[in-house]
């Protein structure tokens, strides 16, 4: 045991745990935690300029790599502030361990008008998290740490929010810092699992819908080998693109949106395989109305199996450990596809030619012009609602949307965050001009670190998709939507990033030569398309 405060307990068990990087704001009532980080050199300390901020460069973080990052904030104004990150990750199955200052253990529940006083803020948090706790003690530290990590690295990653008092934080214990831990998924009930592979094995034409549970697994390839083995069309959920490489034989793209473009696959298919995803609204408008009755389903979520449609099997367990089972008990050679995927991946790009008009050649340029490795991360701008659908994805974790929760000014945060995770991968924010302005203080902790990174910042000078909804719903009345902006390129330059502006279809060139230089950039791309192209896919 080593006698130690509070806050020197916290980053020591960080340390034990593999935590690599804090993102938060030192104040008051977190102080003693920022301080214990002192003595952690292995710990990089971020400080942003927004509490909402440092739980979004959180989950961004662990998106692209499935590594954990953690967050200090103080109570009251700081923890509702990071609620937004935390209700987004949440959302989207990324973990983050995040530690919320408090006031002295004995000014709790009292309502005592103490400062930054926020009532039941462990109920607060927990409506965004997957474990809460408060601290009552320096010597439980270790402990709950672990158990704070054991409930995200073994069960489905959501957040964790531990609250320290600022007496547990300045007080001193023994404290028994743990060995290191290997953790460990559940594998799935054999019987399930053997019933799941007499029901593949039956089927004549599957498919395979593959969710963010694929990537959250490390289940790429056993997800493309069972694939190969049944010979079944892969389709994926937003949180899953890169599950299976574009460049795959089988690899359908993304079947979100209201197109209608997988028709003739749903209509011929007798059974589904569903991995890791609650086929969610934004990913099948239907919410898998027109699956065919046949569907198997793994999740490591118990509450996600047969939530959207009764399911012939369920089988509970971590996608990467079921599929490896199911692979070992499908055996033999490979099965040839049953269904035509290079003719369909031609009706569906000249299908998407006519919907997504100008969209479509500045995203295949922005494409073209980056290495297969490059971080794409979205924001809800019309440019990024259409690149699950337009943007060809080699790898995992290389493209990062944000999903149904849907908060505008995810990109900047998100992929400051990816980029601290990912420091040798190109890392591309892509935001609209309204979206963007929610977080765009967050280039100063870009410029302030030193990162490479380009923001494409899109402007139409409005909230543009709600401006085209309110045509569409509202016979063109205009409210709330229309936007008085700044100059984009001397802003970015104000922050110290190179500042450019730059046509549509300069986008390709303008991000190439931002790579090759290195540094922070922030590209200005004016952009107002007219036609169906303005339309958001998933929007009645």
């Amino acid at each position: 045991m080593q006698r130690m405060t509070g806050g020197r307990a916290v980053a020591a068990a960080l340390k034990a745990e593999g935590i690599e990087h804090v993102f938060g704001i030192v104040g008051t009532h977190d102080s003693p935690l920022f301080d214990g980080l002192l003595d952690e050199p292995s710990i990089r300390a971020v400080t942003v300029r927004h509490e909402q901020g440092a739980a979004l460069m959180a989950a961004g973080y662990a998106r692209a790599s499935g590594k954990i990052a953690a967050c200090f904030v103080v109570p009251g104004p700081g923890l509702t502030n990071a609620l937004t990150g935390m209700g987004m990750a949440h959302s989207e199955s990324a973990p983050m361990l995040v530690f919320g200052g408090q006031n002295a253990l004995a000014q709790l529940e009292r309502e005592g008008g103490h400062f930054h006083e926020l009532a039941n803020s462990l109920g607060v948090a927990g409506a965004v998290c997957g474990y809460t706790t408060r601290l009552s003690t320096p010597g439980d530290v270790p402990k709950v740490i672990r158990e704070a990590m054991r409930a995200m690295r073994c069960k489905r990653p959501r957040p964790a929010y531990i609250e320290v008092p600022l007496d547990v934080q300045s007080g001193e214990a023994d404290v028994a810092l743990l060995p290191p831990e290997v953790y460990s998924r559940p594998g799935g009930d054999p019987a399930a699992i053997a019933r799941a592979a007499e029901a593949l094995k039956s089927a004549k034409r599957p498919f395979i819908f593959a969710g963010g549970g694929v990537e959250n697994a490390e289940a790429t390839q056993p997800l493309v080998r069972v694939a190969e083995l049944l010979g079944a069309p892969v389709v994926t959920s937003v949180f899953g693109r890169g599950a299976i490489s574009d460049r795959h034989p089988l690899a359908l793209g993304d079947g979100w949106g209201r197109l209608n473009l997988y028709d003739e696959l749903l209509a011929k298919a007798d059974l589904v395989l569903v991995v890791g995803s609650r086929i969610d609204v934004v990913s099948d408008a239907n919410v898998g109305a027109r699956f065919p009755n046949r569907i198997v389903q793994v999740d490591i979520d118990p509450l996600m199996v047969g939530q959207r449609r009764p399911v012939e099997v369920g089988v509970v367990g971590d996608a990467a450990a079921v599929l490896k089972a199911l692979a070992a008990q499908l055996g033999g050679t490979d099965r040839a596809c049953w269904f035509d995927t290079a003719d369909f991946r031609r009706r569906k790009h000249a299908a998407l030619v006519e919907r997504a008009g100008p969209v479509l050649p500045l995203i295949e340029d922005l494409r073209a012009a980056l290495p297969d490795d490059t971080i794409f991360v979205d924001d809800l701008t019309l440019v990024g609602y259409w690149m699950p659908l337009l943007l060809d994805t080699y790898l995992p974790r290389t493209h990062i949307h944000p999903g149904t929760y849907g908060t505008l000014g995810y990109s900047l945060p998100a992929a400051i965050g990816a980029k601290f995770a990912c420091p040798k991968q190109p890392v591309v924010s892509i935001s609209g001009d309204g979206g963007f302005l929610f977080t765009m203080q967050e280039l100063a902790t870009a410029r302030a670190e030193n990162l490479d990174l380009i923001a494409l910042v899109f402007n139409d000078n409005a909230y543009g998709s709600i401006r085209k909804y309110q045509d569409r719903m509202f016979g063109s009345r205009h409210i709330g939507s229309e936007l008085v902006n700044p100059d984009f390129v001397k802003l970015g330059e104000a922050f110290g990033a190179n500042g450019l502006r730059v046509e549509a279809n300069q986008v390709g060139a303008a991000v190439r030569r931002a790579h090759e230089a290195g540094g922070l950039w922030l590209i200005e791309v004016p952009f107002a398309p007219t036609g169906p192209a303005t339309m958001v896919p998933w929007m009645p």
